[in-house]
Formats: C-alpha cells, sequence, structure tokens
C-alpha cells in the first residue's frame, strides 16, 4: 500500500521542517504549504521528488484548493507562535491563527479531505491550581495566542461530521534541535545562555510547565495520520508526558548540572502568570503513544550543537517568533520613498 499525500501548511517552519524529515523518512509524499512570515526561505529538500515546497496563505481559498485535489490529509501548523509574537500585531495573529483556519477547514471539507490534524497549544490552560489538567478540564487563555487557538477549537468541532475529522494535538511547550531553530522557547534559550554566557536566567520560577521534544511532537502527528491508530476515539489530545511537567525553577537546575560554570539566577515575573501541569493519561492510554525523550536530553543535544559550533549569535532574527514579526511589521509601516 503506497503512502499518502500529507499536506504540510506551515511546513517551514520550526516543528514543520523537523515533521516534514519525518514525513520523508517513512515515504509519505509531501506538500509544504508556507508563506514564510515566521521562517525563512524555503531550502531543505528541495530536490527531493517527495517534498513539493509551494509559497502560500492558508488564508486564500483559491491558492488552497487546486492543492488540495490530490491531498489524502492535511496537518495544520501554519500560525503565529508564541505569545510575544501574537502581541506585536495581533490583527494578523487573529487573521491567520483563527481565519486562516477557517478557511483552510472550509476548504479541506469541499475537498472531501477527512483527515484534519491541528496544532494547538497546551497554553489554553493559562493560569491553573496545581492538579493536573486534562482535556475536560476549563481553559483559562492568558494570552492572544491562547485564545486564537481555543477559538480555532470550538470552531473546528463545531463543523466536524461523519465526513470531516478534525483531530487536535494540545502540544506541550516545545524544545529541541530543527532545521529552522528557535531560541525564543525557555529550554532552548535557557540552555544556549548557560553555554555560551555561563548563565541562566528563570523568571519566576514557581510556574509549571509541560515541555514536548520537537521530533515527539512529530512522531505523535504522524502517529494519528496513521491508518492504525486510533486518533479518531477522540476530538482533543493533550500532547507531551506526565514526567515532563516541570517547575521551570528546576528546570533551571537541570541545565546547571549539565553546565556547572554556569550562575542560576531567579528574576521576579509578574508579566507570565500561566502556570498548569498536564495529564497526558488519553494518548498514552487512548493512542499507545508515548514520548521518547526527556527534558535532560534536550538539554545535552543542544549544548552538543552549540560546543559543535552550529550556533554562534542566538539573538539573530532569524531564532525569534517576535522579532521576525516585529520586522515584519516594521517592514509594513516603512514610508514608500520615491
Amino acid at each position: 500500500m503506497s503512502k499518502s499525500t500529507v499536506l504540510v501548511t506551515g511546513g517551514n517552519g520550526y516543528l514543520g521542517s523537523v515533521l516534514i524529515e519525518e514525513l520523508r523518512a517513512r515515504g509519505y509524499q509531501t506538500i509544504v504549504f508556507d508563506n514564510c512570515l515566521t521562517s525563512p526561505a524555503f531550502s531543505s529538500y528541495r530536490n527531493d521528488s517527495n517534498v513539493t515546497y509551494i509559497m502560500g496563505d492558508v488564508r486564500d481559498p483559491k491558492e488552497l484548493e487546486p492543492i488540495l485535489r490530490d491531498v489524502d490529509a492535511v496537518v495544520h501548523l501554519a500560525c503565529i507562535v508564541g505569545d510575544p509574537a501574537c502581541n506585536i500585531a495581533p490583527e494578523i495573529a487573529w487573521d491567520i491563527n483563527y481565519l486562516g483556519t477557517i478557511e483552510l477547514a472550509n476548504a479541506c471539507r469541499r475537498a472531501g479531505i477527512r483527515r484534519f490534524i491541528f496544532a494547538s497549544t497546551c497554553s489554553n490552560y493559562g493560569l491553573q491550581s496545581y492538579e493536573l489538567m486534562d482535556e475536560l478540564s476549563p481553559l483559562n487563555p492568558q494570552s492572544i495566542y491562547a485564545q486564537t487557538k481555543i477559538q480555532s477549537e470550538h470552531y473546528l468541532l463545531s463543523i466536524r461530521d461523519e465526513t470531516f475529522f478534525p483531530c487536535i494535538l494540545r502540544f506541550a511547550t516545545l524544545y529541541g534541535l530543527s532545521p529552522r531553530m528557535r531560541f525564543d522557547l525557555a529550554v532552548n534559550i535557557m540552555t544556549i545562555k548557560a553555554a555560551l554566557e555561563n548563565e541562566v536566567i528563570v523568571y519566576g520560577g514557581d510556574q509549571w510547565r509541560p515541555f514536548l521534544h520537537i521530533r515527539d511532537a512529530a512522531r505523535a502527528i504522524i502517529h494519528v495520520l496513521e491508518p492504525t491508530s486510533r486518533g479518531n476515539a477522540a476530538e482533543i489530545y493533550n500532547c507531551g508526558s506526565e514526567t515532563e511537567n516541570y517547575r521551570l525553577r528546576d528546570l533551571g537546575q537541570l541545565i546547571v548540572q549539565e553546565v556547572p560554570d554556569a550562575a542560576l539566577h531567579f528574576v521576579p515575573e509578574d508579566l507570565d502568570r500561566r502556570s498548569y501541569r498536564i495529564n497526558f493519561g488519553l494518548i498514552e492510554n487512548g493512542l499507545k503513544f508515548n514520548c521518547n525523550y526527556q527534558v535532560k536530553a534536550g538539554i545535552r543535544e543542544i549544548l552538543a550543537a552549540v560546543r559543535g559550533g552550529l550556533y554562534h549569535d542566538f539573538n539573530e532574527s532569524k531564532y525569534s517568533n517576535y522579532k521576525m514579526m516585529l520586522n515584519h511589521t516594521q517592514k509594513e509601516t516603512e514610508p514608500i520613498t520615491v
């Protein structure tokens, strides 16, 4: 049986570029659909016959519909990711994250595509007490980013029927190496600062976060794509591992254990009030999906990359969704000179 053709929106991004590698390794025909707003221009596998790159925008159904005719499943990653990046341009964030999801979902329904994987976030739980949050727990978004994801979830569930089945994966906070690297994520930035600047800065420290390696996130997507998956048994899955819930202060301690010369500093933080611990029992027991990585392994792989000379200036705009959005909005407002 030949592998399916999968359209990955946002496939040139942090998670998308890793997912494309994993799909390619498994023999899938893959279409990358991306506007490259928060990612560099297409480069990887451009000469690979199994991967097709298309510059496009999910908000434009005219661009989508011809492509969807030959697609078996869609993985929707395209969005402005992260609180700071969304705060730079809230209208663009709502336009892409929410309205873009509506346009894509309806285009998929018209094309008869049943399998639709939507990347959501555990950030939807926002500020919670210390019990474990499962998929039925109340949501308490603390950001525009989470609000756009929650509204997108509501819309997708409202149009679900026997011909269109969206599967929503609420990802824990991602970390790890990617072809489109990000150093605006907690594990990644804290680790590289430890390696290059001999310090680890923790803002707050008591907040709980779940963490998920980028490769495990890509594996989870493929797991629910596979015909043998029971990914249609539920609509929403928290994606991660219960062993990978950490207080931020404990994350800092893990990093300085690997970089003993680094000093650990705690800074009082009131701006980011999010704190949530997540129950991942449904994906582990219902889908039989388990993570392969722990945070310590991710810290070590980033350290190895840095010590091998792979990364030098982690402050470059290309490593930050916030900075890339800031550059975009500044270009939009620059006066036209003649």
